[in-house]
C-alpha cells in the first residue's frame, strides 16, 4: 500500500470471510453492490481482526503486508489499518490547515490531488483504484461543519459525551479514486439552496464560505443561483440531445425562472402545480438528458490555501475564497472564473469522477473535455467571441502563452513521458492544448456526433477507468472513412509543439479558386518517428462585402494539399479567411494575403478571431517597423505609426456590428508582438513601439477617446471596462508619456490630467476599476499615486481578498520603482509566503513584466530572489518562473549568457530532493543552453 508520512501504524486483517463485493462495477447499467449491508457485517465481526506483520518503507512510502495464507487472484481481502498523520500549513496535500477565525477550532481540508490520500491512510493510490467509501468522523462539536464525500447518514450528527459529534458520510453512489477523497472541519458561514429538475427531483446546494469573506448577503445569494442555474443548464442543455429539443428547452428555461419565483414567494400553489406538470411533460421528450446528480447535496467549500483554484472533490468542491462568490473586491476576469468554476467543478461528476482517466499521464482526459464543456457555458453567459477571443490571445501571448511554452525545452506533451510530481501536469498543455485538440475532434466529426460519441463513452465505462485510446475509439466511431483519429491523436497528444499552416497561393482557374497549403513543423523533429505531419481541421470561408459566400471543412492529412471553392471567380471574392475562429492549435502564414486584403479582413471578416488576428497582425507589422528603426537609433520623422493602422483603429472603434466587449479585446494593445516571433524578445523597444502606436491613436482620436472615457466611466458594467482600460491607455500615453518618435517632453501637467480622470474609479463599486486606477495611478506617480498606494494598503488588505487582489495590482506596476515595491511588499505583514494566493500572485505579475524581470541589473537579481523565496516554499507556484525565460536563447550573446548564468544560479539554489519538480524543470532548461 502506499503511504506517505504516516504514524503510528498498525494492520490486521479479518480472518473471517465476509461476503464477496463481486467484481468492481462497469457501465452505466452495473449494479452496485450492498455497502450498507457490507459495511454492517464487517462492523459486526471486529473480533476477528488479527494482526499481520508489515514493513514500512518511508523513503518509498510503501508499506508492505505479509499474509498468513497464500492468496490466489479474485480473493477478497479485508485490511484494517490504524495510523495518524499531522497536517500542518505548509504541505498543501493530504489533510492541512486552512484559515481558522478566532476562537475557534483549526479548520482542517483535505487536497488529494493527485497522490493526498496516502498522506491521510494507507491506500492503493492510483486512479483506477477506485472504490467506494464510508467515511465516520468525530470531531469537535465546535465545528459549524464536518464533511466528506456521500450522503450523510441521519439528519444530524451524532453527538457524544465528550463534547464531541460523530458524521457517518456514505458514499455508495459512485466509486470514486483516492485522488477524490474529501474531509473537511471547519468553521463557516453556510449558505443553502435547492436545486429542482425539470422532473421534479431535488437536492440541495450549499456554500461554505469561510467568515467574513463574504460582504453582503446578496452575493451568497448571486453564486446560489449561478451554482443551480449551471447544474440545470448541464442536464439540459448538454448530453446527446444537446442539439435536440431547441423550443422545449427555451421553455422549460421561461418555465424554472417562473417556478423558481413562486417558489420564493410561497404564492399560487395551484400556478407552482401546473408549471411543474408542464416541466415534467417536456423534459420527458428526452430519451437522455445530460448529466443528473444522484446525492443528497452538493457543496462549494472557500478555501483561503490551495495550490489549485477549484478541486472537484466529490459531492465538495473547494474554490479559492477569493473566487467563491461575486464581490466588491473580485475583479472582471475573477467573475469570469467564478462562473466557470462552478460548471467545470460540476461536471466533474460524470467526467473525472464517475468515468477517470486510467492514470496520471491521462489526466487530459477528465480536464480536456471538462473544460470544453465550461467554454460552452461560458460562451452562453458572456458571449462566444469575447470567450474566443481571449482565449486566442492568450494562447499565443509570446514567451508564457500556451504556444510559446509548448516550444520551451521544459514543455511537456499533454501524454508526457512522464514528470517528476503530478503538480506539473496542471500545465497550459492539459488545460488549453488538450481542449483545444477536443474542439478539433468535434469539428471532424461533427458536433451532433461528438455528443453521442462522447454519451457513448460516459456510459460504457461509467464506474470504471478509461484509456486515452478507448476515448479516441468512442469518436472514432463517428469519424469520416479517410480520417485516422488514431493517428491525429497521437500526433496532438504525444508530441510537443505545434504545426505552422502556411497559405501559400490562391489561384483562380476555370471558375475555381485553388487555395494551396503546407504545414511545417514536423520535419524539424528531434526524433525521426515524430516527423510525420500532423492531422489538421481547417475551417475555411471565402468573404465578399463582409458576408461569408462559401465556406467549409479541410483537413490536411499530409504536408501539403489545396482547398478547391468551386464557382469562383476573381471577382466573386475579396479575401479567404483560414482557419476560422482558430480552427487548429497553431500558427497561420498566410502568403497570399495582401496587405490590401488584409485590412479589408481586418475591417470586414465576419468571423471575429481572424479579423481580430489580422487586425493584430497588421498592428504587429507597426511595432516591428518601430522596434526596427529604435534598434538602429532612428527616432525622428524619418518612421512614424501607418495612417492606415490608425484608420483601422478608428474603424474598430466605430464598428456598431462588434459588441462592446469584443471591441475592447480589439482596441486592449499589447507590449507583446504574437505574429512576428523573431521579434518578440526585444521587450523595451516593444513597449516604446506600443507607446508611440498609442500616442498616434490619442493624436487623432484623443477627444473621442476622451469623452468615451466619460461615458464609461459614470455607466460602468462587466461588458464595457475592457474598452475604458483599452481607451485609458491611448489616453494616458498621449497625455503621460514623451513622445516616443519624432522627440519631445511629457506634456505640461499631462500626468496630472490623467491621475485626475482615474480618481473617481479609485471608489468605485466594481474592483476592476478600483484595480485599475490604483496600478495606474501608481505609475503615473506624483502625490496622488504616494495617497492612492497608501490608502488601498491600509484599506484592501484588511479583506483577504482585498488583500491577494492589493498585491497583484502593486506587482504588476510598470515603473522604474517596480523591484523596490515588490521587495517592499514581501516585507509586509500582511504577506504570507505560505498562502498559495500570496506567493503565485506576486511570482505571476513579475514574471509578466519580461523587461524588467530579465532585462535590468535589479531586476533580474529580484527575479532569482523571488523565484528562490517562492520555490522553497511552494514549487507549484514558482512554475511561471520557467516561461519567463523561454526566449533566453534569441538574446544576443551578452544578455543570452547573463540570463543562462541566472538560470544556473536559481537551479543551484534549489534542493535537489526537496525541490525535486522544480529542480528537474530547470536542469532541463539549463541542458538546453549548451
Amino acid at each position: 500500500l502506499n503511504a506517505h508520512n504516516l504514524k503510528d501504524l498498525s494492520v490486521s486483517i479479518h480472518t473471517s470471510k465476509p461476503s464477496p463485493l463481486g467484481p468492481p462495477p462497469v457501465g452505466v447499467d452495473a449494479k452496485i453492490p450492498d455497502f450498507v449491508s457490507h459495511v454492517k457485517e464487517l462492523d459486526a465481526a471486529a473480533s476477528s481482526l488479527a494482526a499481520v506483520p508489515f514493513v514500512y518503507d518511508e523513503d518509498k512510502r510503501m508499506l508492505t503486508i505479509s499474509f498468513p495464507d497464500p492468496v490466489a487472484p479474485g480473493d477478497e481481502i479485508v485490511i484494517r489499518t490504524v495510523s495518524t498523520c499531522h497536517p500542518d500549513d505548509k504541505e498543501l496535500e493530504g489533510i492541512y490547515f486552512d484559515f481558522t477565525p478566532p476562537g475557534k477550532p483549526q479548520t482542517m481540508i483535505s487536497q488529494c490531488q493527485q497522490y493526498g490520500f496516502q498522506r491521510i491512510v494507507p491506500c492503493v493510490d492510483t486512479m483506477n483504484a477506485k472504490t467506494f467509501f464510508t467515511t465516520r468522523i468525530t470531531a469537535s462539536s465546535e465545528y459549524s461543519n464536518i464533511v466528506s464525500n456521500g450522503d450523510l447518514l441521519g439528519d444530524a450528527y451524532v453527538p457524544g459525551s465528550d463534547g464531541r459529534v460523530t458524521a457517518t458520510y456514505y458514499n455508495h453512489n459512485v466509486n470514486m479514486a483516492p485522488y477524490l477523497f474529501f474531509i473537511g472541519v471547519g468553521t463557516y458561514e453556510t449558505h443553502v439552496a435547492e436545486v429542482e429538475y425539470p422532473n421534479g427531483q431535488t437536492f440541495a446546494v450549499e456554500i461554505l464560505a469561510l467568515p467574513g469573506v463574504i460582504d453582503k448577503p446578496e452575493d451568497a445569494t448571486s453564486a446560489l443561483q449561478s451554482l443551480v442555474d449551471s447544474i440545470i443548464w448541464t442536464q439540459v442543455s448538454t448530453g446527446p440531445e444537446k442539439y435536440e429539443h431547441e423550443a422545449e428547452r427555451a421553455k422549460i428555461y421561461d418555465l424554472i425562472a417562473e417556478r423558481d419565483s413562486l417558489k420564493r414567494s410561497g404564492s399560487n400553489p395551484e400556478k407552482l402545480a401546473s408549471i411543474r406538470a408542464e416541466l415534467k411533460d417536456l423534459i420527458s421528450v428526452w430519451k437522455d438528458t445530460g448529466y443528473t446528480y444522484c446525492f443528497k447535496t452538493y457543496r462549494e467549500i472557500g478555501m483561503q490555501n490551495s495550490n489549485y483554484g477549484g478541486m472537484e472533490n466529490l459531492n465538495n468542491t473547494t474554490i479559492l475564497s477569493s473566487r467563491l462568490t461575486p464581490s466588491r473586491w473580485l475583479v472582471d476576469g475573477g467573475h469570469v472564473y467564478m462562473e466557470g468554476v462552478k460548471v467545470h467543478e460540476f461536471y466533474h461528476n460524470i467526467n473525472g469522477s464517475q468515468t477517470t482517466g486510467e492514470t496520471p499521464f491521462e489526466i487530459w482526459l477528465n480536464e480536456a473535455v471538462t473544460v470544453h464543456v465550461q467554454r460552452q457555458r461560458e460562451d452562453a453567459i458572456f458571449g462566444h467571441d469575447y470567450m474566443r477571443l481571449g482565449q486566442v490571445a492568450y494562447a499565443q501571448a509570446p514567451g508564457t502563452g500556451p504556444l510559446a511554452l509548448d516550444k520551451a525545452p521544459s514543455s511537456m506533451a499533454v501524454e508526457p513521458v512522464g514528470f517528476n510530481t503530478t503538480h506539473e501536469l496542471v500545465s497550459a498543455m492539459t488545460y488549453s492544448k488538450a481542449p483545444e485538440f477536443i474542439r478539433m475532434v468535434q469539428s471532424i466529426i461533427g458536433k451532433e456526433n461528438f455528443v453521442q460519441a462522447l454519451f457513448n463513452y460516459h456510459s460504457k465505462f461509467a464506474f470504471s477507468n478509461a484509456t486515452s485510446g478507448q476515448w479516441v475509439d468512442c469518436m472514432a466511431s463517428f469519424s469520416p472513412p479517410d480520417v485516422d483519429l488514431k493517428l491525429m491523436a497521437k500526433g496532438w497528444l504525444q508530441r510537443t509543439n505545434f504545426p505552422t499552416l502556411v497559405v501559400e497561393s490562391e489561384e483562380v482557374a476555370n471558375n475555381n479558386l485553388t487555395v494551396s497549403l503546407k504545414q511545417i513543423g514536423f520535419a524539424e523533429r528531434a526524433k525521426e518517428e515524430e516527423r510525420y505531419p500532423w492531422m489538421i481541421p481547417v475551417e475555411w470561408s471565402a468573404v465578399k462585402d463582409g458576408k461569408s459566400v462559401k465556406s467549409g471543412l479541410y483537413i490536411l492529412k499530409e504536408e501539403t494539399g489545396s482547398i478547391v471553392i468551386e464557382n469562383m471567380t476573381a471577382d466573386s471574392f475579396d479575401f479567404v479567411s483560414v482557419a476560422c475562429d482558430w480552427s487548429f492549435y497553431g500558427d497561420v502564414k498566410n502568403n497570399a494575403m495582401t496587405d490590401a486584403k488584409k485590412l479589408c479582413q481586418a475591417k470586414t471578416d465576419p468571423d471575429t478571431v481572424n479579423r481580430f488576428l489580422a487586425f493584430q497582425s497588421i498592428l504587429d507589422n507597426e511595432k516591428c517597423k518601430i522596434v526596427e528603426a529604435l534598434r538602429a537609433g532612428v527616432t525622428d520623422g524619418l518612421v512614424s505609426v501607418s495612417a492606415d493602422f490608425v484608420d483601422l483603429y478608428g474603424a474598430i472603434l466605430e464598428d456598431s456590428n462588434l459588441s462592446i466587449s469584443t471591441k475592447g479585446r480589439f482596441l486592449s494593445i499589447s507590449s507583446s508582438c504574437p505574429s512576428r516571433p523573431e521579434l518578440s524578445h526585444f521587450y523595451h523597444y516593444l513597449d516604446s513601439a506600443k507607446c508611440a502606436i498609442l500616442q498616434a491613436v490619442y493624436a487623432r482620436y484623443g477627444d473621442k477617446l476622451t469623452t468615451l472615457f466619460a461615458e464609461l466611466q459614470a455607466d460602468s458594467k462587466l461588458e464595457n471596462r475592457t474598452l475604458k482600460q483599452a481607451t485609458f491607455a491611448a489616453i494616458k500615453a498621449g497625455l503621460a508619456a514623451a513622445p516616443v518618435l519624432g522627440g519631445g517632453e511629457v506634456p505640461a501637467n499631462g500626468k496630472a490630467t490623467a491621475a485626475a480622470m482615474l480618481e473617481p474609479l479609485l471608489d468605485a463599486d466594481n474592483m476592476s476599476d478600483r484595480a485599475f486606477a490604483l496600478k495606474n495611478i501608481v505609475e503615473l506617480g506624483g502625490e496622488k499615486g504616494a495617497a492612492a498606494h497608501a490608502n488601498a494598503k491600509k484599506v484592501w488588505t484588511e479583506h483577504a481578498i482585498g488583500c491577494e487582489q492589493y498585491i497583484q495590482c502593486i506587482a504588476s506596476v510598470d515603473s522604474e520603482a517596480a523591484p523596490g515595491l515588490i521587495r517592499e511588499l514581501l516585507n509586509e505583514p500582511f504577506f504570507n509566503m505560505a498562502l498559495a494566493g500570496h506567493a503565485r500572485t506576486v511570482a505571476r505579475a513579475w514574471c509578466a513584466n519580461q523587461k524588467r524581470a530579465l532585462l535590468t541589473k535589479e531586476g533580474l537579481a529580484l527575479t532569482k530572489e523571488l523565484f528562490l523565496r517562492v520555490g522553497k516554499v511552494n514549487q507549484m507556484s514558482a512554475y511561471g518562473f520557467l516561461g519567463t525565460f523561454s526566449q533566453t536563447m534569441k538574446f544576443d550573446k551578452g544578455v543570452r549568457d547573463e540570463l543562462c548564468a541566472t538560470v544556473r544560479e536559481m537551479k543551484d539554489g534549489l534542493d535537489p530532493k526537496k525541490e525535486e519538480s522544480l529542480f528537474n524543470q530547470f536542469s532541463r532548461l539549463v541542458k538546453s543552453f549548451d
